[in-house]
């Protein structure tokens, strides 16, 4: 009988209860702990805290030396946070307990500037304990990179992308309601935007993927964001939004090969979207101008619920992860097909300007 894989959950939010709950369908997996700073959670069963109606005989502790130390596993699922300076410390102390991780730290997605440097360290350490580390969700990690790079597959030469995605919110926890902005005035989403701390976090990293393998030679890349209000006030599973509040923002990232624009990335997110009042419709289109050139539109479940999707994306990646080699791997290096860009290696992008 094959081994089971071992994994910890470190994270029980929305989207690691979301993991978990996915584990329970699959018999090659044996999750053996779970981790959470929560002290709500921390010291309940896991089966209890993540909401699967049952207990699994696991108790969600901390800090997570308490697990990491005493627990033997594989894999670590880590579901903390989408940036690289919060998720780097977590990461170097599961390296050193020598476990596998797929993290969904959006920052590690395809990492830029500062994060590539640390990036190298990841790979570094994981190599040297033969282990393997990758970063994954559904956006970034499917909607609006790994589905129009698949899509190049057919194309002989590609000239400009263009994508679009327009998401409902709601289902996401506090950590990312924090991050939108959510519940703020206009004013102070504007700060947190100069603030670095406001925005969906991603959306360049996903831009800079696609460009990279589609062999476009981006050297530029410019975000900018703004909020949007709602005027009678909104609520999801996790907050209540008054009138005249920050209910969504509007996000985009064109990227720029010596000053002309050949690819550009929107996307807007929204808190229990109300179509008429938000003027927008829900839903994921992409567009590659080439040779062939190719339009790709997705709604409905995969669409418009991420939540899930990021579970189902990082759970998938389990076995692809376990099978590669030791090392920091992206997504577009776990066999993934795109376009074959013949010619020059890329380039590292120069200017990333970001708001």
């Amino acid at each position: 009988m094959k081994k089971k894989i071992r994994v910890i959950q470190y994270g029980v939010g929305a989207m690691g209860s979301n993991m978990v709950k996915l584990l329970q369908n699959k018999p090659e997996v044996k999750v053996v702990g779970a981790i959470d700073h929560d002290e709500a959670k921390i010291g309940r069963d896991l089966g209890e805290v993540a909401g699967l109606g049952k207990r699994l005989g696991i108790t969600v502790q901390f800090p997570p030396e308490r697990v990491l130390g005493r627990v033997k596993a594989d894999l670590v699922l880590l579901a903390t946070t989408a940036f690289i300076d919060e998720a780097y410390p977590q990461i170097m102390k599961i390296l050193q307990r020598k476990m596998n991780i797929v993290t969904i730290a959006q920052e590690l997605f395809f990492p830029l500037g500062d994060t590539l440097r640390k990036a190298k360290e990841i790979d570094k350490k994981a190599k040297k304990m033969r282990v393997r580390v990758t970063a994954v969700g559904i956006n970034p990690g499917f909607i609006m990179d790994i589905v129009p790079i698949v899509c190049s597959v057919p194309c002989w030469k590609i000239e400009k992308v263009f994508a679009r995605r327009v998401v409902d919110f709601g289902p996401y926890g506090p950590d990312e309601m924090r991050h939108i902005g959510a519940g703020l005035t206009p004013q102070e989403f504007v700060q947190g935007v100069k603030d670095g701390v406001i925005g969906h976090i991603g959306l360049l990293e996903t831009t800079a993927m696609v460009g990279h393998c589609l062999g476009l030679h981006i050297d530029e890349l410019r975000q900018t964001k703004e909020p949007m209000v709602t005027p009678k006030g909104r609520t999801s599973s996790f907050i209540t939004i008054g009138p005249g509040r920050v209910c969504g923002f509007k996000q985009n990232v064109v990227g720029l090969r010596r000053g002309e624009e050949i690819m550009t990335f929107k996307m807007v997110g929204i808190v229990s979207p109300n179509i008429e009042e938000d003027g927008v419709e829900m839903g994921d289109y992409a567009r590659i101008d080439g040779t062939p050139s190719v339009d790709i539109s997705i709604k409905e479940e995969i669409s418009q619920r991420g939540g899930l999707g990021t579970a189902g994306v990082t759970v998938n990646t389990i076995p692809k992860l376990m099978e590669s080699s030791p090392g920091f791997h992206t997504m577009n290096t776990l066999v993934l097909p795109y376009l074959w860009a013949s010619g020059s290696a890329q380039k590292p992008i120069k200017r990333i300007i970001r708001s």
